[in-house]
């Protein structure tokens, strides 16, 4: 199965850290990415992050280049007055600023078509022990989600779920969670996203994640990327954890995922169009080799539990299809 691949915004940024503040390398304009993603051919879009460009702007490159926008990403982290929360905030105006932001780009989506809202909560958390009262903000969130969703049924929003940073602590830090959240807020356009770098940080098996929300029906996007399981590297797919990433894309297969794939990775010390490059084939080679396993055959020895058996055909499919 092909899907439709999807540049992350950061691959084009100048990479900050808090070691370098001002980037590894220049930014460039917004023409500049869209050059860029244009004439990468095996792109099929990209994601766009806040401040957006006009909707007349973006529908022209769009046109120009025959791409696609996947994923709108407002901002809910650079901003230093959501640093004690946004959508969770205390503050009952900046809650309402919150909820503003996301129906905005809610309205943005709508005008350049076929895209859907990133929620991450980047400072909807807690640091030290006794800091909240974990229930009470656990309400203004869900009253906020709620208004969210209601806002206008045309537009899909996608709950990012990560276990930590920039906070020790994020509300909205599993699977579990996100999928309870869809279930008692009840809209048909609020799924999630799994990120296969956040599910891999917080020892989830990411293919049982996914696995997870698709079955829940909430399966709306995918971030690839990988780390070394202690914090989120944003990594090209498959640099470290071969075998969960070759899961995962079986997985995909299985479910019937037909999505965006969005490569979100942060190539702090490269050249950011090469990573993306390196990670578009990278995302084919994972492609082909899950659909050279023999499904049928896995599937049923995963019934027998003959676990010998199936690493055998992965070595073999391996060897064989590379």
């Amino acid at each position: 199965m092909r899907r439709k691949l999807e540049a992350s915004a950061a691959c084009f940024s100048p990479c900050p850290d808090r070691f370098v503040t001002t980037g590894y390398r220049d930014p460039i304009s917004a023409e500049e990415k869209w050059d860029v993603v244009g004439n990468i051919k095996e792109l099929d879009g990209m994601e766009l992050s806040s401040p957006f460009d006009s909707p007349e702007f973006v529908k022209k490159k769009m046109a120009s280049y025959g791409k696609q926008v996947g994923q709108v990403c407002p901002d809910t982290y650079e901003d230093r007055k959501w640093k004690d929360g946004m959508l969770m905030s205390r503050d009952p105006g900046i809650r309402r600023e919150g909820i503003q932001v996301f129906k905005d780009a809610m309205d943005f989506c709508a005008a350049v078509g076929g895209a859907d809202v990133l929620i991450w909560q980047a400072h909807d958390g807690y640091t030290y022990p006794f800091e909240d009262d974990y229930a009470h903000r656990w309400d203004f969130l869900m009253e906020s989600l709620d208004e969210i969703s209601a806002y206008r049924d045309d537009v899909k929003l996608t709950i990012e779920y990560k276990c930590k940073e920039p906070k020790c602590r994020q509300y909205i830090s599993d699977v579990g969670k996100s999928l309870w959240i869809c279930e008692q807020i009840k809209r048909d356009n609020l799924g999630i996203v799994v990120d296969l770098g956040h599910s891999l940080i917080i020892q989830e098996n990411p293919a049982e994640a996914l696995a997870l929300a698709a079955k829940a029906g909430k399966l709306f996007h995918v971030h690839l990327n990988d780390n070394y399981r202690l914090v989120d590297d944003d990594l090209f797919v498959g640099a470290v954890h071969f075998w969960e990433t070759l899961e995962f894309f079986y997985q995909m297969d299985a479910v019937g995922y037909d999505g965006w794939l969005n490569m979100d990775i942060f190539p702090y010390y490269l050249d950011g169009p090469g990573a993306l490059n390196e990670c578009i084939q990278r995302v084919r080679m994972f492609e082909n080799l899950a659909e050279a396993l023999p499904r049928e055959e896995i599937r049923k020895l995963q019934r027998e539990g003959n676990l010998n058996k199936i690493n055998q055909i992965l070595r073999e499919v391996c060897i064989k299809t590379y």
